[in-house]
């Protein structure tokens, strides 16, 4: 399994057993405003809803942290599921002249300050946007504190509902809040605020044909590097995954357009695990000089002359920490940073650099005849909005990436914060993991459901998951593949990525058993676009 599948669960449930109940805030922490004027809470009814796409595994784990809203010692947790709208509905207009809600960051736990928290009142069914309060304390801060956002309105602004809406990236903890005014004195109109927009776009999910999906319809990751004979890829592991091949060994029909190579678990952050993750990409007869070498015998079977598989390759990941890299061009890189460089943000980009001209001056020396470079991954399926000089390291790489006239490519794990602003953090494309079949018994469709809804909404691709080849991941994994197929989301509909574990698909294309043969059978059947059960046998 790669070191980040299934990262999204147990980055949640490693931050719902670290979190804690009732926590006294720190000496730091932010006290809120006396309120000034009539408690109005009594006399409204609060509700909470999700702004993003509801996810019951997420829900699930906010039950044990519902504390009352209101409370002024225990908190209510909110998890994932892109933000918040929380509403004080009241029976009759009133004039509110005071709103504040309190929130909490424990970065070690994974809670943070939302970026901002919106205000807003309602008229006649229209919301309108009284002010934004942004966090005043950075997420990098270690500390455990608590910030009250509020506003406080001198003429009022009468109103029949309050509306507070804040993003949840991972885990936001809120308490304290509070609505003060008056039943008697006459505010003013929201219609003196702006209007709060309603309208969703919804751009299309990613199609081959896109302009920045680089022509890749089904892109397969292959893991290499490490251990032993399951990093290590041969030609004949890689025939059956450029060509469907019969049970008796015929290439018949096309199977996978591009590979993106990518580090088989952790590659050591130094500049000699860095070395030996390239030196073995580029072995003799294995990794990608097999795979040139596959495409070779699947042209010739399938007289396609000219065919080139699109190749992606991988940007090793290096986050902040205070360990020395190695040294790379005569300059000694510390990713712990310095007085001039304290987020190691240089010394990073250093290394990146160094190792995507690399990278790049190999393959050129390499001279395969029957592939061809569409792209660089960036291997790391979050953005990890705390890290110190994340935005700039990705930035970098972007420029990198750029400046070798190539695009930038992510897969982010389901619920990562900001997966959804991929282009933003300045990739080019990005395909988003359901990670539905990662949750076994518990998976439920609605996770596939929710990711094509994000992969529309945001113009995202797809990715493909397999998890084992028994009975149990079988079925989880033919259920994918028809929902996919029946919901418009199949062959050159939309641009996939298949994730098989270590090797499953080359596993089931060899195998004697009749129902692992199946998932590489139903496999190309997706692919070629007929369905589950049958391959094409022509060449296409």
């Amino acid at each position: 399994m790669n070191k980040h599948r299934g990262q999204w669960t147990a980055l949640a449930m490693a931050t719902t057993a670290a979190c804690f109940m009732g926590v006294a805030p720190s000496a730091e922490a932010a006290t809120a405003q006396s309120s000034t004027g009539q408690d109005l809470m009594s006399l409204g009814s609060v509700a909470t809803a999700v702004t993003g796409l509801p996810d019951s595994t997420f829900s699930q784990q906010e039950q044990q942290y519902q504390q009352p809203l209101t409370s002024s010692t225990g908190w209510r947790g909110f998890s994932h599921q892109n933000g918040r709208n929380i509403t004080i509905q009241f029976k009759q207009n009133v004039d509110v002249e005071h709103v504040q809600i309190t929130m909490e960051q424990n970065t070690g736990s994974g809670i943070y300050f939302p970026d901002d928290v919106q205000f807003e009142a309602e008229q006649n069914g229209q919301w309108h946007s009284l002010a934004t309060r942004y966090s005043s304390i950075p997420q990098s801060e270690q500390k455990t504190m608590t910030q009250t956002f509020q506003i406080t309105l001198p003429s009022g602004v009468e109103t029949s509902a309050i509306r507070i809406y804040f993003p949840v990236a991972v885990w936001v903890f809120a308490r304290g809040l509070d609505v003060s005014g008056s039943t008697t004195a006459q505010g003013e109109s929201p219609n003196s605020y702006p209007s709060v927009s309603s309208t969703s776009s919804d751009t299309g999910a990613m199609a081959p044909t896109s302009p920045n999906a680089a022509g890749i319809q089904n892109m397969l990751l292959v893991e290499t590097g490490a251990h032993g004979s399951e990093g290590t890829w041969s030609t004949s592991d890689f025939e059956p995954m450029v060509a469907y091949t019969d049970q008796t060994g015929k290439m018949t029909g096309s199977m996978f357009d591009t590979m993106l190579f990518l580090p088989y678990g952790n590659v050591a952050d130094t500049e000699t695990g860095w070395n030996n993750y390239l030196n073995d990409l580029f072995t003799a007869n294995q990794q990608l000089s097999a795979l040139d070498q596959a495409v070779a015998l699947a042209n010739q079977a399938l007289n396609r002359p000219g065919y080139k598989e699109k190749v992606v390759l991988s940007i090793p990941y290096s986050p902040f920490g205070s360990h020395a890299f190695g040294t790379v061009n005569g300059q000694s890189l510390n990713f712990g940073g310095s007085g001039t460089d304290p987020n190691a943000v240089n010394a990073r980009s250093a290394a990146m650099t160094w190792y995507v001209n690399t990278i790049l001056s190999r393959w050129k020396a390499s001279n395969f005849q029957n592939l061809q470079l569409v792209g660089l991954y960036f291997d790391e399926e979050q953005y990890r909005e705390n890290a110190p000089g994340e935005q700039d390291l990705m930035t970098a790489a972007e420029q990198l990436a750029h400046t070798n006239q190539l695009p930038l490519f992510w897969i982010p794990f389901y619920g990562a914060n900001r997966s959804d602003q991929w282009n933003q953090l300045g990739f080019d494309a990005a395909w988003i993991q359901p990670n539905y079949v990662e949750q076994g018994n518990a998976a439920n469709t609605i996770r596939i459901s929710n990711a094509m809804e994000t992969a529309k909404e945001s113009g995202m691709g797809i990715e493909v998951e397999l998890n084992g080849l028994d009975t149990s991941n079988q079925q989880l994994y033919d259920t994918f593949l028809n929902k996919l197929g029946v919901e418009g989301f199949g062959q050159n509909q939309v641009s996939h990525a298949f994730y098989d574990g270590s090797k499953l698909l080359v596993t089931a294309a060899n195998s004697t058993d009749p129902n692992q043969r199946a998932v590489y059978d139903d496999t190309a059947a997706f692919i070629q676009g007929g369905t589950t059960g049958e391959t094409s046998s022509s060449a296409s």
